[in-house]
């Protein structure tokens, strides 16, 4: 291939269809582009730069080996306004400095103190559960990991303060990620459309002015009003938290508002709402998109969900009891999520924005090109994954060799690798082992090969119209612990 720089082959279609179809089928177009054009083509949306997908394992590692001068990630096609100082905006210096900042919040010991209290959080959902309540998958998730991030970001449990947040966060969400929504921010281009909207919850925040709370004339009104409203909560929380030090707060707000620049001075107040934003986004959407595949998986394997069940309980039997941290350590239970993250990651790829040309395997690209490592596409290769690569197989997973970072990146990769992946595993898989042990649920998905069509909610794919399932049967928190300590004594 020719070193001078130059654009894969793509599809020809206006810009405004093939934005359509990232929308609404990204999964199909995604694949339909790899069977026509093979490991690399272009992509062209409206007020976007080209887009470069490549899915071969050495494209995939020259992509995440890219130099922080290379790429401007202020330019990240995200169409929701978190804040324009969060960290996956960030570049060089600026960048590295805030992963320290924010990383200590979410490291292992950290996490391993939460874990007891996600299991309490996902059993409070699971004991108000009863036979013939209906769900969405994602939303269900996404109720119980909204919970779990009041906690972690905030330090709260219950009461009415925690209550105005969670109504504040979920409204904000549903308000700044529906449909009308990103069709707008798509059309606009994703990052002049974020800005926009920052700029106008500035100007908001400015004259002090969060709204009456009802919906405007214009769609985007609402979630600019909605954001102020959160933000001066969490501000308040701020100036709080830095007047009154509590060595005992561990939480993310807490923890980011004592942090500093390299030159000693507190982060600024938007920057610590920009963290605390970004991690809910992260945390709930992703969370609540995976959450959906899985269950899909589950629901048409019903073997491998019985089989969770089987290990979830050999497990307790092994403890004497249901320890939400060595639950998360199962390799079985792992295996599941990491085989329906493979075959349906709800971020199809990750995105690093050029701004000098780069070498990439054996493409040359330009500046100004938007080039994305797409974990969809590789995580279906079967000179990688073996002929059975579109099957959903957890056994995979413990019969010896593990993927290459080339070959598995659900959560991105190199050193911009997501900064919450540690959280968003512990927290889905605790959700999982207690689905397995306590409920069983039935869905119209259940018993036919159909599959949904694919929708993109916040840069996540979730199933097009949710996952619906009925209750079928909910145990006790009991449930298999009361046995294993019975044997124990005896």
């Amino acid at each position: 291939m020719s070193n001078k720089p130059q654009l894969p082959p793509g599809p020809k279609e206006f810009k405004f269809r093939q934005g359509l179809k990232m929308g609404l089928s990204i999964y199909d177009y995604l694949q339909q582009c790899a069977d026509e054009f093979g490991d690399a083509f272009t992509l062209n949306l409206p007020g976007m730069d080209p887009m470069v997908w490549v899915s071969r394992p050495d494209m995939v590692k020259g992509f995440f080996s890219l130099k922080p001068d290379q790429i401007d990630q202020s330019k990240l096609a995200i169409p929701i306004d978190i804040g324009d100082n969060q960290t996956g905006f960030l570049n060089n210096e600026e960048h590295a400095h805030s992963r320290k900042v924010v990383i200590p919040t979410l490291v292992s010991k950290r996490l391993q103190d939460r874990a007891q209290v996600m299991h309490e959080i996902v059993t409070k959902h699971i004991d108000a559960m009863k036979p013939g309540d209906e769900f969405d998958v994602p939303r269900l998730v996404g109720d119980i990991t909204l919970d779990i991030a009041c906690y972690t970001l905030l330090g709260l449990r219950d009461g009415p303060k925690k209550d105005l947040y969670r109504d504040l966060m979920l409204q904000w969400i549903q308000a700044s990620t529906n449909n009308t929504m990103f069709l707008l921010g798509t059309m606009y281009g994703p990052s002049k459309w974020r800005n926009r909207l920052h700029s106008a919850y500035l100007k908001k925040t400015a004259k002090g002015d969060f709204g009456s709370g009802k919906k405007g004339l214009m769609p985007w009104s609402h979630s600019i009003e909605l954001k102020a409203q959160l933000a001066d909560l969490m501000r308040k929380d701020i100036r709080e938290a830095r007047k009154n030090p509590n060595s005992d707060r561990t939480d993310l707000l807490y923890t980011v508002s004592h942090a500093h620049y390299e030159d000693g001075e507190l982060l600024s107040e938007e920057r610590v709402i920009a963290e605390s934003m970004g991690m809910l986004v992260g945390g709930h959407e992703t969370s609540a998109a995976t959450s959906a595949w899985y269950m899909l998986w589950l629901l048409k394997r019903p073997d491998v969900y019985k089989k969770m069940h089987d290990t979830v309980l050999q497990a307790i039997k092994e403890e004497g009891r249901f320890d939400p941290l060595k639950i998360t350590e199962v390799p079985y239970l792992n295996a599941c999520l990491s085989e329906s993250q493979r075959l349906t990651p709800s971020a199809v790829g990750t995105m690093r924005c050029l701004v000098k040309e780069a070498k990439i395997g054996p493409l040359t690209l330009p500046p100004n090109t938007n080039v994305l490592a797409a974990a969809y596409l590789t995580h279906r290769r079967k000179d990688v994954w073996g002929e059975d690569a579109l099957e959903f197989r957890p056994e995979r997973w413990l019969e010896g060799k593990l993927p290459s970072p080339f070959e598995y990146y659900p959560f991105g990769g190199g050193r911009r690798a997501c900064v919450g992946s540690n959280q968003a595993k512990q927290q889905l898989r605790i959700i999982f082992a207690e689905f397995a042990r306590r409920v069983e649920f039935d869905s119209p998905y259940a018993h036919t090969e159909e599959w949904p069509g694919q929708q993109q909610v916040s840069g996540q794919t979730e199933p097009q119209g949710g996952v619906p399932v009925t209750v079928t049967k909910v145990r006790p928190a009991s449930y298999g612990i009361q046995e294993a300590s019975l044997q124990a004594a005896s």
